[in-house]
């Protein structure tokens, strides 16, 4: 009997600890829903979007505030912090005529100024890259790629100055600094997406259109299936992932929770575990005790601190 009391015990306290770990950080509703938060590289802020990627919104941990950095249409798909945590750079769009077009931004998140670097085109189907520590930003496009300076400062720790895009339906590696590049074609007639870049710059993690994902060195060397994922994002000292592992019904999520797995494959662990609540898009913090994530029951971002 002591034998099960204490096993029961045991499994209470887990119990009450996950749920002690894990707190509402940003209100949102179903009618106005937070999404996509990501953490900036020095940890005191968190950048996030609304429903349809419309708009980025800046929550500050030390004031416990919220200011609106953009209202702008698809602002908050694939938008990226400088390494000084002090810019956001982003693709914007507008709409003439049922048209879209979009544009090049950087957003200053202490002033909340904008700076537009290229004219609105109907043609821009990737997203725009930092380079060079910060001081330039480089559009991969169907034709011509294009580069701009940026107007941040440089930052001259950066000396790996890789770019990873995913075009034709090949995984590009350019190296800014010497024009090298290569053009990966790692999986027969696959399409990739989700494409991240790890922190160090020596590995990239993807998604297969259709199919599961995979973790390779930026040399295309190592090539190593992690089975279902979606949405990776790597950790801050580029050893583990964090993804998301969905179910659905064909038009609406119906299940989905958060997985953390080592950058070689192993141990695989799915922290948030539910099975009323569907969390998605998580980040992890730049110390790697925490998560965010948002959960699509209530339209909220939630904060995990991790054991």
């Amino acid at each position: 009997m002591k034998k099960y009391l204490m096993i029961f015990s045991i499994l209470l306290s887990s119990i009450i600890f996950a749920q002690t770990n894990y707190r509402m950080l940003i209100q949102g509703s179903l009618d106005d829903i937070v999404m996509s938060p990501v953490y900036s590289p020095d940890g005191s802020k968190i950048a996030y979007t609304k429903s349809g990627y419309n708009g980025i919104w800046i929550y500050d941990f030390q004031s416990q505030s919220t200011t609106q950095l953009t209202d702008e249409a698809a602002a908050g798909f694939g938008y990226k912090w400088s390494s000084d945590s002090k810019s956001i750079l982003t693709r914007v769009a507008k709409y003439e005529d049922l048209k879209r077009f979009n544009a090049v931004k950087i957003f200053n998140v202490e002033t909340g100024e904008s700076r537009q670097l290229s004219d609105y085109k109907t043609m821009m189907p990737y997203l725009p890259e930092w380079a060079d520590g910060d001081s330039k930003v480089y559009l991969p496009l169907k034709g011509n790629d294009e580069v701009y300076v940026s107007g941040v400062e440089k930052n001259s720790i950066i000396i790996n100055d890789l770019i990873t895009f995913e075009k034709n339906n090949k995984i590009t590696v350019l190296d800014f600094i010497s024009k090298s590049e290569s053009n990966l074609e790692l999986i027969n007639d696959a399409q990739y997406i989700n494409l991240s870049l790890s922190p160090d710059k020596m590995k990239m993690v993807f998604e297969v259109m259709g199919g599961n994902m995979f973790v390779v060195n930026t040399d295309g060397s190592n090539l190593i299936d992690l089975g279902k994922g979606n949405r990776p994002k790597w950790s801050f000292d580029s050893n583990k992932i964090i993804y998301m592992i969905t179910e659905d019904d064909g038009h609406d999520f119906t299940a989905s929770d958060i997985y953390i797995i080592n950058a070689d494959g192993k141990q695989k662990i799915n922290v948030t575990n539910s099975t009323d609540l569907i969390e998605m898009n998580p980040c992890f913090a730049p110390d790697g005790r925490s998560i965010v994530f948002d959960v699509v029951n209530d339209g909220s971002i939630y904060l995990m601190n991790l054991e």
